[in-house]
């Protein structure tokens, strides 16, 4: 072989290049959006202010903001491991996977909070390349482009900065729905699994990925329907073994139940209709109570909008119940948060910002809200 032969790129090296060229404009946007982020929660470590409901101790960190509230229980999991204290709130409430991950970061001798922080960061970028290949095959790649970028600028995406699982689970959703659509189910098995042991919405990929197997039934041969029904079996099924492990481990089989009660997070049969009925004392009573049934009403008429934009049905009930369900316990309050993970309200809102004299301004004052967003971290939990 001559020299200059050997000098040539190898293929999957010019194929990987091209990839990650055509998508530079996703990296671009995550890492301006991220340093917006980060940037915000050194300027408030720096000004000490707002103060909130943070003491000094989150402040020793400069990413002491991005730190706190739940992620200071998937911290004390990943160090402590499950201790169920009746009647009070305990961490049994926190699926297992992402303190998994924290723990074996704690091996390296970095601290979990700043590891967790660059991880989630990291995990995000990842789930934004995901999304975008699941949403070429559902939308095609003109509106997949524009929902990631919204996605990586939306308000509420500060918390795929923080000491949580939101990143992970975006990247489970996006590689386990890809997978289902290029019918690689094992892959399918495993992605959905880690998505319904990171958090319990895990379990509603059940409606996605059973749609696709659904629909191709007919066609699949006997040991593939096996794959496929696994496939749509394997997120309910991993979450429901974390219930298993706790009863195991903590000799009670209702701990995870008890630990979501005391956090007023138990589902009642009168929850949705009690989430109403106090609606008006929950935006009097809490002056960011606004924020969440804001969010929540505009992510369910976002997951409308998708269905217009040719969003299977699998999806769109996953993305709607994503938002609805967490209303079971009576309140709103986190609905936001938990809509970040509604996948089909971002095409939903590329499909609306198609003109583009909608799109900038869009991207623009989402930007502002996720700066204000991550500033106000120490004033509402997220």
């Amino acid at each position: 072989m001559s020299e200059r032969a050997s000098a040539l790129p190898h293929p999957r090296g010019r194929v990987l290049a091209t990839w990650l060229a055509d998508r530079r404009e996703i990296v671009l946007w995550w890492a301006a959006t991220r340093a917006l982020v980060v940037g915000c929660a050194f300027v408030v470590d720096w000004l000490r202010t707002p103060r909130g409901y943070f003491n000094a101790v989150l402040f020793r960190s400069p990413l002491g903001i991005l730190e706190a509230w739940d992620g200071i229980w998937y911290r004390h999991v990943a160090a402590y491991g499950y201790i169920l204290i009746p009647h009070h709130q305990s961490d049994p409430a926190f699926f297992p996977l992402y303190p998994l991950l924290l723990k074996i970061i704690g091996l390296t001798e970095i601290s979990t909070g700043v590891g967790g922080v660059v991880v989630s960061t990291l995990l995000f970028l990842g789930a934004l390349l995901a999304f975008e290949e699941l949403g070429r095959e559902l939308v095609g790649p003109w509106l997949a482009r524009r929902a990631t970028l919204l996605l990586a600028v939306f308000p509420t995406s500060y918390v795929c900065s923080m000491v949580y699982p939101e990143s992970l689970v975006l990247l489970a959703f996006a590689l386990a729905g890809l997978c289902a659509v290029q019918r690689r189910w094992l892959a399918c098995v495993a992605l959905a699994a880690i998505a319904g042991l990171a958090r319990p919405e895990g379990a509603l990929l059940l409606l996605p990925i059973g749609g696709y197997a659904a629909a191709r039934w007919r066609t699949l041969a006997p040991e593939e329907r096996a794959r496929a029904l696994a496939a749509a079996l394997a997120g309910p099924a991993a979450a429901f073994s974390f219930v298993l492990y706790l009863a195991w481990a903590l000799h009670n089989p209702f701990a995870w139940s008890d630990a979501q009660r005391a956090w007023s997070r138990s589902f009642r049969l009168d929850g949705f209709w009690r989430a109403l009925r106090h609606l008006g004392s929950h935006l009097s009573d809490k002056p960011w109570g606004a924020r969440d049934v804001a969010l929540c009403v505009v992510t369910l008429l976002l997951v409308g909008l998708a269905r217009r934009a040719g969003v299977p049905w699998g999806w769109i009930a996953l993305g709607a119940l994503i938002v609805v369900l967490p209303l079971g316990s009576g309140s709103f309050e986190s609905d936001g948060r938990f809509g970040l993970l509604a996948l089909p309200a971002y095409w939903g809102l590329a499909w609306l910002s198609r003109d583009r004299r909608v799109f900038i301004p869009l991207a623009i004052v989402s930007a502002m809200l996720l700066v204000a967003a991550t500033a106000t971290v120490p004033l509402v939990f997220p």
